[in-house]
């Protein structure tokens, strides 16, 4: 499965500075860790890797399970399919598809993480209505 990555470039005091590429293999560690946990429907897995800011946002691990599997759980979850990270040091925006075995790409969806004490945890997750509309 391709991922696609844009570093998002900060300019500060006229100085371009562009975000370390080591967050890369953390972003995705944790993208698989939180598809594997949706998957396996374990609040706890998913839990491991939310940050407690997502209760502001009223959300948790079982809003996102009924988020992908919907009300009924009738949803066959495969994949957060074709991801796009979009990052900075601090935030990263991951653009990817709920995807079940026929891989369409109906139901695009954004999670936003945060680089918080030194790892990237789920703040928020949305679906992404700018593609839903496109399509």
């Amino acid at each position: 499965m391709p991922i696609f990555l844009m570093a998002v470039s900060i300019i500060s005091c006229g100085k371009e500075k562009t975000p370390s590429r080591d967050h890369i293999p953390l972003i995705k560690e944790r993208l698989s860790r939180l598809q594997e946990g949706v998957k396996n429907k374990s609040a706890a897995a998913i839990d491991s890797v939310l940050s407690v800011n997502i209760l502001k946002n009223q959300q948790s691990s079982d809003s996102l399970l009924k988020f992908v599997y919907g009300a009924e759980g009738l949803f066959s979850f495969e994949s957060f399919g074709q991801p796009v990270i979009i990052y900075t040091d601090e935030v990263a925006k991951v653009e990817a598809y709920i995807m079940d075995s026929t891989h369409q790409t109906e139901r695009p969806v954004i999670f936003t993480f945060i680089f918080d004490d030194d790892q990237w945890l789920l703040n928020k997750f949305e679906p992404d209505t700018s593609k839903r509309d496109s399509l």
